[in-house]
C-alpha cells in the first residue's frame, strides 16, 4: 500500500507541476504576443511622426521595414528596395477596409515570425510596418538548460516528498493494534474505518470461538460414532465367535448344533443390517453436503401401503394389528429414501409394541403439507428421551432394545431423509399409552409444472 500511495502523490505532483507549467508557458505566451503588438504599433507611430516631420527617406533609421503605398497599391516607399503593387495583399485590403490590418508569418519551424501591421493614413496612403519577432519557442529555446535542470528538480523533489508524506501516512497505519486500534492515535478519516475493522474484528473472534466450539463438539460427536460403532459391532461378532469356538472344539451336541448354528446367523444378520444401516446413514450424509439427488414426483398413500404390506407378515408374527388409510397426495421425493422414512418408523411401532396391539398409518394433508402419522398403543416413550430418539445409536430402554433388535440407527436414518425432503417431525408419546410420530412434508404442485427437481 505504501508504494501504491506513493506512485498516486507522486502522479499527483507531477501532474499538478504540468498544470503550472502550462499556465505559465500559456500566460507568458501571451505577454510576448501583446508585448509584440505594442511594439509594432509604437513603430508606426513613430514611422508616421517621422513621415510627418522629415520625409520617408528618413524612415530608413526605423529598426522595422517601412512600405508606404499609394491608395491604388502601388508603393510609395519600401525600407527595402520593393518596387510594385501591394494591391490583393490581404493586410493591404485589411487597411484600406478597417483602417488598420496584421498579418503573421512563420519561419524556421515556428522558431521564428514576421509581423506586417498596415495602417490607414489620412490622405488615403497606407503605411505598412514589417519587423521579424520572437516567439514563446524563441523565448523557450534560450534558457533549454535551466529547464531542464527544473524538470530534473522537480521530478526528484516529486518522489521525494511522495516517499515521505506515504511515510508519514501509514506510519500510524502501520502501527495500528488490529486488536486494539484505538491504541493508538489514528486520523480522524480513519475513525470509520477503525470501528468497522473492531466490528469485523469482534465478529470473527466469534466465528471463530463458534468454530472451535463446533470442532470441539463434531470431535466428540466422531468418537462417540466410532465408541458406539465398536460396540455395536462388537457384541454381534463376539455371539458369532463366541458360538464358533464352541463348536469348533466340539463342545456342542449334536442335536444343539442347529441352535447354535441359528444363533450364528441371527448376529450375523444382525451384523449386517448394523452395517447397512451404517451405510445409509453415511450415504444419506455425502447426498446432504453434495446436495445432488434427483426428486421425482411420489404419490404417499401408496407408497405407505406397499410398505406396510411388507411389514404385515412381521406385525402378524408379533400378534399386532397394522392398517394404512388416507388420501392421495403428491409429493416431490426419492421413493427408496421415503420407503426407508415410513418403514423404520413402523418397524419401531410394531417392535415396541404388547401383543394385541395396534399400528396405524394414516395419510393427508394438513396447514398445505402432506403427512404421514404412525401412531401405536405400545409402550411409549418418556418426556426426556423425546428429543434424543433421533440421535445414532440411542436406545430409551437398552435392555428391551437387545431384546427386540434393531441397530438403533433406525430413527437417525428418518432424520436425515426427512431433512433431505424439506419436511418436519412431530413426536408425542407417553409411556403406556403410546407413540404418534408425524412426518411433514411440502406438497407437490403440479400446477405449476413441477414434475422433478435437483437439490
Amino acid at each position: 500500500m505504501k508504494n501504491e500511495l506513493t506512485k498516486r502523490i507522486f502522479i499527483a505532483c507531477i501532474v499538478m507541476f504540468l498544470l503550472c507549467f502550462g499556465m505559465m508557458v500559456y500566460m507568458m505566451g501571451i505577454s510576448i504576443r501583446n508585448r509584440n503588438i505594442a511594439a509594432l504599433h509604437e513603430q508606426a507611430k513613430q514611422a508616421e511622426q517621422i513621415m510627418a516631420d522629415s520625409g520617408t527617406e528618413a524612415l530608413r533609421t526605423l529598426h522595422a521595414a517601412v512600405t508606404v503605398a499609394a491608395a491604388d497599391g502601388s508603393i510609395l516607399y519600401d525600407s527595402t528596395g520593393n518596387t510594385g503593387s501591394l494591391a490583393g495583399l490581404e493586410v493591404f485590403e485589411e487597411a484600406r477596409a478597417d483602417g488598420s490590418g496584421m498579418d503573421t508569418q512563420y519561419m524556421d519551424m515556428a522558431l521564428a515570425k514576421v509581423v506586417t501591421y498596415a495602417e490607414l493614413q489620412k490622405d488615403g496612403s497606407v503605411l505598412c510596418v514589417t519587423q521579424e519577432q520572437d516567439t514563446l519557442f524563441t523565448v523557450l529555446s534560450g534558457f533549454w538548460n535551466e529547464l531542464l535542470i527544473l524538470i530534473m528538480l522537480t521530478l526528484l523533489l516529486s518522489v521525494l516528498l511522495a516517499a515521505g508524506f506515504s511515510r508519514r501516512i501509514m506510519k500510524p497505519i502501520n502501527q495500528m493494534d488490529a486488536d486494539n486500534p484505538f491504541d493508538r492515535d489514528v486520523y480522524d478519516e480513519m475513525k470509520p474505518f477503525v470501528r468497522k475493522l473492531m466490528t469485523q474484528n469482534q465478529q470473527i473472534h466469534k466465528q471463530m470461538e463458534a468454530l472451535k466450539e463446533e470442532h470441539k463438539k463434531q470431535d466428540a460427536m466422531r468418537r462417540e460414532l466410532t465408541a458406539n460403532i465398536s460396540h455395536e459391532l462388537k457384541t454381534p461378532l463376539t455371539s458369532i465367535s463366541g458360538f464358533a469356538e464352541i463348536i469348533r472344539d466340539g463342545m456342542v451336541k449334536e442335536k444343539d448344533i442347529p441352535h447354535f448354528a441359528d444363533n450364528i446367523y441371527k448376529e450375523a444378520q444382525r451384523l449386517i443390517t448394523l452395517v447397512n444401516d451404517i451405510l445409509k446413514i453415511s450415504h444419506l450424509e455425502d447426498i446432504d453436503a453434495s446436495s445432488t439427488v434427483e426428486y421425482i414426483p411420489v404419490e404417499l398413500l401408496r407408497l405407505c401401503q406397499d410398505v406396510t404390506k411388507r411389514l404385515m407378515l412381521n406385525a402378524k408374527k408379533n400378534d399386532l394389528t397394522l392398517t394404512c388409510e388416507g388420501t392421495e397426495v403428491m409429493i416431490s421425493g426419492v421413493p427408496l429414501m421415503l420407503e426407508d422414512i415410513v418403514g423404520n418408523i413402523c418397524d419401531n411401532a410394531i417392535r415396541y409394541n404388547h401383543p394385541g396391539g395396534t399400528v396405524e398409518v394414516h395419510v393427508g394433508t394438513e396447514d398445505g403439507r402432506a403427512f404421514v402419522k404412525v401412531k401405536d398403543d405400545g409402550i411409549g416413550i418418556p418426556a426426556a428421551d423425546q428429543e434424543r430418539i433421533f440421535e445414532r445409536f440411542y436406545r430409551v430402554n437398552k435392555s428391551h432394545s437387545r431384546e427386540v433388535g434393531g441397530t438403533g440407527l433406525g430413527l437417525s436414518i428418518v432424520k436425515h431423509g426427512v431433512a433431505l425432503h424439506g419436511g418436519d417431525i412431530a413426536v408425542q408419546s407417553a409411556p403406556g399409552v403410546g407413540t404418534e410420530i408425524t412426518i411433514f412434508f411440502p406438497l407437490l404442485n403440479i400446477s405449476s409444472g413441477e414434475m422433478h427437481t435437483e437439490k
